[in-house]
């Protein structure tokens, strides 16, 4: 979700909800915590998280965003591709009390680390990415289900389309530079230091980068 944070910040009061969107709002506002311990919680400034929130509340005024509503908001930055399994998987990483929806905190501390976090902080939340059925490994099904979603959401902007094949050759060679002695599957601990050793590595698991 593409949210700008270098703008001036906006000068009305920032983490409380209207009136009219209380009054309005057709499921229970979510409350975030106060502005300095949002700040505490993520690596932005007081200003960014004004700013973030403002972008934030604009899109979802109850202070909650559902799998729909996310799902519909990359499709708007997205229009040329399907983006919906690929949104998915990040709302899951999002979605840290696993309610099936993401309020402002999380978004937001999501966002610190996509953004702010350091080398490791951001591989394993790649790992997170890839796990997708929170097993705490990962495997070629995995690698295949999330890169494939990536390529989705591209769509018709690769040009020449990328066929199937150079998917899967993509994700085997990822996959046997990971799993070295023969297994089939990576923990978090082995992905975080694989990652860390081999840059490229890294970089043919984070396409994602120039994407969220």
């Amino acid at each position: 979700m593409a949210i700008p944070i270098n703008e001036d910040p906006y000068s009305a009061p920032i983490i409380r909800m209207d009136k009219e969107d209380l009054d309005n709002a057709p499921i229970a506002i979510f409350r975030p915590r106060s502005l300095a311990a949002i700040c505490e919680m993520t690596k932005f400034s007081k200003r960014e998280v004004q700013i973030i929130y403002r972008s934030f509340k604009q899109g979802c005024p109850t202070g909650i965003v559902t799998l729909e509503q996310f799902q519909e908001i990359l499709t708007q930055f997205f229009p040329r591709g399907n983006p919906k399994r690929y949104a998915e998987y990040v709302f899951r990483t999002f979605d840290r009390d696993h309610d099936n929806q993401i309020n402002f905190e999380e978004f937001v501390t999501g966002l610190s680390v996509i953004t702010r976090g350091t080398t490791e902080d951001k591989i394993e939340w790649i790992f997170k990415l890839y796990d997708v059925n929170d097993r705490g490994i990962v495997g070629q099904a995995e690698l295949l289900l999330v890169t494939q979603s990536i390529y989705e959401i591209l769509g018709r902007n690769v040009e020449p389309p990328i066929s199937r094949r150079v998917i899967i050759d993509h994700v085997l060679d990822a996959h046997k530079k990971m799993c070295q002695n023969g297994e089939s599957f990576i923990t978090r601990e082995q992905f975080v230091h694989m990652c860390m050793e081999d840059k490229s590595l890294c970089e043919s698991l984070a396409l994602f980068d120039t994407i969220l």
